[in-house]
Order: C-alpha cells, then structure tokens, then sequence
C-alpha cells in the first residue's frame, strides 16, 4: 500500500486554493493600486472628460450614451435574466435538458441588484461629494463626514450629490461578470460595455475616474462571489 494517491490529490487541492489566493491578492492590489492612481488624476480626468454644460443634453440624447448608461439600470439585467429563464424553460417544456443553470440565472438577476444596493451604502458612509456642486460648478474633493448620507440635514439615506462610488458602473460590471460566468466569452463584448456605461458618467460630469473605478472593483467583486456562491445551483 503506498500514499501516492492521497498524495497527489492533496498536492492539487493545495496548488487550487494557492491559485486562488495569489488572484486575491491581485485582485486587491490592483483595486488598490488604482484607486491611488485615479484619485490622484482625478481632476484632470474630469477636465479631460466632462463635455460641459452646453453639449450635454446633445451627448446624452444620443443612442449609443443611452445604450451604455441603461446596463447601470438594474431593470436591464433583470430583462437579461428572464428572458434567458425562459429560453431554458423552453427547452425543458420541449422535451430537452436545459444546458443554462438555475444558479447561472439567479446570479444574473441578483449581482446587480446586491452590487447597486452595496454602492448606495458605501456611498452613505464615505460621504465623498460629485464633481459639480448642485449649483453646477466644479468643486474637486469634498468630503463631508463619515456616515453623512446615512443622516444629513434632517433626512435619513439621503446621497443626493454623493459620488463614490458610481452605483451605475458597480451594477454595470455585476451584470457582465454574471452573464460572462454563465456564458464563457460573452466577458469579451460586455466587460468592455460596462466600462463603457463606467465613461457615460464622466462624460456627464456625474462621477470622478475613481468614483467609477471604485464602482468597477465594487461590481466585479460582487459579481464574481455571486457566481460563486450559486455556481452548484442547477
């Protein structure tokens, strides 16, 4: 009798949850590390994006601005979600085995919602302020204190002008990673769509680089554990 066997299993089981640790690590070093960098450029970001008052409405009316600032829209995703339940419900009904799981859905529909849900809060505790003041003008950073859009002014979660992170952006790349899990490659076309709904709200002037970055890292996060989290889900 030899331990080979039990040997090998282990090795590979070890060599797995390293794997996934050092992508951990990456993954917060990265965040990390860019949100350093866009803070730091923020305001030439902004200056850089940010069209202006007189061309935005013309931006904005666009087809092709609505297209992806609507996948920051939990509704989108929530489409996204029935229609692909319905297709394998099809299927079943047909007589053949759905080949799309449960939990592949579920994670569809739930990721944004939970990342969106998850930005609001951060943002109601961060207190950071947009770009514009709500008199239009440029004002940098501005901090108010910590937990201001949980109580401010006499009103209970009230964010109005609070900006990071971009609650649009984390939903946007919560719906990508969803689907690219339940769908390996559809990543390739949508990730890059979120990044895209991600700039929509620089160019309005609604959101600093790092609000939108931060809201990229929140919807990544939430979208990879949602995944993971139903990925036995059939």
């Amino acid at each position: 009798m030899t331990a080979s066997r039990p040997i090998q299993k282990d090795y590979f089981f070890d060599s797995e949850r390293k794997g996934r640790s050092r992508s951990r690590i990456f993954f917060v070093s990265v965040a990390v590390l860019g949100l350093i960098v866009t803070s730091l450029l923020d305001n030439w970001f902004f200056r850089v994006a940010y069209v202006g008052p007189e061309r935005l409405g013309e931006v904005e009316s666009r087809a092709w601005y609505q297209i992806l600032r609507q996948t920051g829209d939990i509704r989108t995703w929530l489409i996204v979600a029935l229609a692909i339940f319905a297709h394998a419900f099809w299927r079943a009904f047909g007589g053949n085995s759905p080949r799309i799981r449960l939990g592949g859905i579920i994670t569809i529909a739930l990721a944004p919602i939970v990342s969106g849900l998850f930005a609001e809060i951060l943002r109601a505790v961060l207190g950071r302020e947009r770009p514009l003041s709500e008199a239009g003008e440029f004002q940098g950073h501005i901090w108010r204190h910590v937990f201001a859009g949980v109580y401010h002014d006499g009103r209970w979660f009230d964010v109005s002008n609070l900006g990071l992170p971009s609650s649009h952006a984390a939903v946007a790349m919560a719906g990508a990673i969803a689907v690219a899990r339940a769908f390996p490659g559809s990543g390739f076309v949508l990730v890059p769509i979120a990044f895209g709904c991600a700039f929509t709200r620089m160019l309005s002037g609604r959101h600093f680089s790092s609000d939108v970055f931060f809201g990229i890292i929140v919807g990544w996060a939430v979208g990879s554990l949602t995944a993971a989290a139903f990925r036995r889900l059939r």
